[in-house]
């Protein structure tokens, strides 16, 4: 059995791998593994997104499951994966701790007007900043209820907040104070003073924030997105913000970063006084290497004797998450 894999394990995971008799062939960026020629007899790729498209996976005549090491997964040729089988799996718990921690940081920054107070620093003032308020007995709106948004919750809560949160069906979990169906969204936005996306980009999500959402937003909300920048229509968060009919929002990702690889400078967003701007980073940092690979050598070894029935985060075609 054969893995390439833009994923560097460690050497003594590698000997782990290869004492199963798997055949691992590791590169430092896509690029090498695309001109290594490798993948061609691999049964196991490890890669992004980028990569992994029909073209490419043309090419690889016995790939079994492909594996991503970051959560999203609507880029991904879905239909052609199905068709030929090939087992499809993302990183869903290993980036739930990092990513909700850095939503936590977002909503200080938000809530304590972290912005203004820093651009007084840089400018030597020591001008006291009014309006902060607590997170303790605010509600947090979490829509999209999967690792990221249950550990956002449980964190949440440890600042006395309230959740509640969204999912398909409404179906209830112990991280949260309540739960709703998609279909409820209006009712969440209504009662949140986070509203916090976390939710994949699907055909069902995309714009799923717009003029109806939007005007249910409480004055004193804001909004978080560290998902995907086209579950929003920008053009109206942009006019909410610019207008203050919200407090403010904190963005990870945008339509045009998800379609350059950043935001233009020449964009709208940047001239705004209450919005938090990150690079697209809510996933990083430490221990993401160990998480991960735990989740992968747990599959790995369900995968090796025969048991794919028992690996996890195996994505469902059709879903487009």
């Amino acid at each position: 059995m054969k893995l390439v894999s833009t994923f560097l394990f460690t050497p003594e995971q590698l000997q782990e791998m290869q004492s199963k008799g798997v055949q691992v062939k590791q590169y430092n960026s896509e690029q090498a593994l695309i001109d290594g020629k490798e993948y061609v007899d691999a049964n196991i790729i490890i890669a992004n997104h980028r990569t992994l498209q029909k073209e490419f996976l043309e090419q690889c005549k016995k790939v079994e499951w492909v594996q991503m090491a970051h959560i999203g997964i609507e880029r991904l040729p879905m239909d052609y994966l199905k068709e030929r089988e090939i087992i499809v799996i993302n990183a869903r718990g290993a980036m739930g701790v990092p990513i909700s921690e850095d939503i936590i940081c977002k909503m200080l920054m938000l809530s304590r007007k972290s912005a203004t107070v820093m651009k007084n620093q840089f400018n030597n003032s020591w001008t006291k900043v009014e309006g902060f308020i607590n997170l303790s007995g605010k509600t947090a709106g979490v829509i999209g209820t999967g690792d990221v948004g249950t550990q956002t919750a449980i964190r949440a809560r440890s600042f006395g907040m309230r959740t509640i949160g969204i999912n398909t069906n409404g179906r209830p979990l112990p991280e949260f104070d309540e739960t709703y169906k998609l279909e409820e969204l209006n009712e969440v936005i209504a009662q949140s003073d986070f509203i916090i996306l976390t939710l994949p980009l699907t055909e069902r999500t995309t714009n799923l924030l717009d003029e109806e959402q939007f005007e249910r937003m409480k004055p004193s909300s804001f909004l978080i997105n560290i998902s995907r920048g086209a579950l929003i229509n920008e053009n109206i968060l942009l006019s909410y913000l610019k207008n203050k009919k919200i407090a403010g929002a904190a963005l990870d990702v945008f339509v045009d970063e998800f379609k350059l690889g950043h935001l233009p400078k020449g964009s709208s967003f940047w001239e705004l006084d209450n919005i938090v701007i990150t690079p697209h980073c809510a996933g990083s940092g430490d221990g993401f290497n160990q998480r991960f690979s735990s989740v992968f050598l747990s599959n790995l070894e369900c995968f090796v004797k025969g048991n794919p029935e028992r690996m996890v985060n195996v994505r469902e075609f059709g879903k487009g998450y």
